[in-house]
């Protein structure tokens, strides 16, 4: 198997409050504009690398969307996943999450008949930290790796979620080198075997996208190299 990891598409943060922190938002935004742009890309570069497998997506909406949007390009299916969700920083969430219904009505035939979402799927008790994220998540990719499905496979998370896979393979892997950063619509990819060993193919980069359309939600690629 070939797993591919992404993280969504820029949101639209625009109505998050004055001081709000943008890496974390307290909602549940769709893309934007930029968002859906990035996301274009990334289905465009799987396109290239002949991806004809299944779509495993976070519930929020800019997984979703981002997912939908590599679905309609690679002629694909996505399936929901509530431990790829993103990190809870609240002590309880600030929004419901969308529906298994209202995923359909949105995205059409981009979710997978054969999905099954139990709702509400947001983590109900909070706030999490990154190591949480990380026990949340190995689980979830402990099955995957147990299952072994054939051909390739593409995670679509958030920073937290995406940061705490990579984290995972690599120390599968034994790959103590740099794992990328979890830019949005990011890329990495690892080769999983059929006796569920793993190795490292690509980090988590951007290549794909031209630079200067590359963000960290809000924050531009300069903006965050020069911190």
């Amino acid at each position: 198997m070939i797993l591919y990891i992404t993280r969504h598409g820029q949101p639209a943060l625009d109505g998050m409050p004055a001081g709000a922190d943008y890496e974390l938002p307290d909602g549940d935004y769709p893309l934007s504009c930029l968002g859906r742009e990035q996301a274009e890309f990334l289905g465009k570069q799987l396109k290239k690398e002949n991806f004809d497998g299944m779509v495993i997506s976070s519930p929020y909406a800019r997984t979703m969307e981002t997912a939908a949007i590599v679905s309609t390009i690679c002629g694909v299916t996505v399936t929901p996943e509530p431990r790829f969700q993103e990190l809870l920083f609240f002590p309880v969430p600030l929004c419901p999450g969308l529906t298994l219904e209202e995923m359909r009505k949105y995205y059409g035939s981009a979710i997978a008949p054969d999905a099954v979402l139990k709702h509400p799927w947001i983590i109900q008790k909070g706030p999490e930290d990154p190591e949480i994220v990380y026990n949340r998540v190995t689980p979830f990719m402990d099955e995957l790796l147990a299952a072994r499905p054939a051909g390739k496979l593409l995670l679509v998370g958030h920073g937290a979620s995406v940061s705490a896979a990579v984290r995972y393979l690599c120390q599968k892997a034994g790959f103590t080198g740099d794992p990328g950063y979890a830019w949005n619509a990011a890329l990495g990819s690892f080769e999983i075997s059929q006796e569920s060993s793993v190795k490292l193919i690509s980090p988590l980069n951007c290549d794909h996208i031209p630079r200067e359309k590359v963000t960290s939600n809000r924050r531009t690629y300069d903006e965050v190299m020069s911190e």
